[in-house]
This record gives C-alpha cells, structure tokens and sequence, in this order.
C-alpha cells in the first residue's frame, strides 16, 4: 500500500457457519497486525464496540454470537471512511483494555 485509504472486509460466521459479509473503509494505511494485538482471543472482535455494524440480518437463533473477524485488507482510492486509520487502532485497543464484552 503505497497512497490513499485502506478498504476492510469483514465477516460474521454463525455456530451454523452461515456467514454475512461487510466492509468500510479507513483513511490511511492500516493492516491486520496493527490490530492482531488487540483482537479476542487473536482472531474476534465485536464491531459495535469500534463503530461499525454487526452483521447478521435476520432474527437472532441460538447459533448466533457478538464476534465477527477481519479478513481483507487493501488499499482504496475510495475516500468515504469510517474514521482515520490511528483513530480505528484507538477504537481497538480501548475495546481490548475493557476486555471487548464489557461497556
């Protein structure tokens, strides 16, 4: 990634392994081992706790959870972002601090 923003895919995969796809963009450069340190158990994260939306779209079931994961990470000329890069790291390291399921 040498310019421009950093497009994020992500996914929420059930105990069914049914599986909901999203992405968003940041400003600047991000890659998965900026925030490898911060994620659950190193691979979940919960997105309503760093902004973004979770993912299911239908009625919750038994098979459904809060823990979603990060997948792609590329860059983007794209310039509608959810916030910068730094700030998103933020956003991680304040949901891990709290242990991601408290407030």
């Amino acid at each position: 990634m040498d310019s421009g923003n950093t497009r994020i895919s992500y996914c929420y995969r059930d105990a069914s392994n049914y599986k909901f796809w999203g992405e968003f963009v940041v400003g600047g450069h991000l890659s998965r081992s900026q925030l490898q340190p911060y994620l659950f158990e190193g691979d979940w994260f919960i997105p309503e706790k760093v902004g973004l939306k979770h993912l299911l779209t239908e009625a919750w079931s038994e098979d459904d959870h809060l823990l979603h994961e990060l997948h792609n990470f590329e860059c983007t000329s794209v310039s509608d972002t959810v916030c910068s890069a730094e700030v998103f790291v933020e956003r991680f390291k304040a949901a891990h601090g709290r242990n991601w399921f408290s407030g």
